[in-house]
């Protein structure tokens, strides 16, 4: 298993356990008159799981598993797959942040901290589909 493909799977099971204690978090605050920051932690778990878990899993696996770029990359632009990794687990961790805290405090640095990491999110997928469209054909 490539060592991207490696980073990839283990940071998914890392969000999958942080998406986990969120969702218990989530369970308690309210028994703790605490129901606001409850409600401010559901998008976080929604990324945390969606996001961090299911598609970073995803990402890691198409990386190993697809047919190959070229002989010469196999993966297509290793330098673009490793600013995906970077770039999609900054955002997710500026988001997992920022999207909490701006729900709470509705100042505007908060809300430019989840611009932020919702447009390293999405450079991140652009990437992705950039690197990878090369790589679906047929036989």
């Amino acid at each position: 298993m490539p060592p991207l493909t490696r980073w990839f799977i283990k940071s998914s099971f890392i969000a999958l356990v942080a998406a986990l204690v969120t969702r218990a978090a989530m369970a308690i605050l309210p028994l703790m008159a605490n129901g606001p920051a409850a409600a401010a932690l559901a998008p976080v778990f929604l990324h945390l799981f969606m996001w961090g878990w299911v598609t970073q899993m995803i990402f890691g696996v198409v990386y190993w598993m697809f047919p190959k770029y070229s002989q010469q990359q196999p993966h297509g632009n290793e330098t673009l797959w490793l600013a995906t990794f970077w770039l999609f687990n900054s955002g997710l961790l500026l988001r997992v942040v920022g999207e909490p805290l701006h729900l709470l405090r509705p100042e505007a640095l908060w809300a430019w901290l989840t611009v932020l990491a919702a447009l390293l999110q999405w450079l991140a997928a652009i990437f992705f589909v950039v690197n990878t469209w090369g790589r679906v054909k047929g036989r």
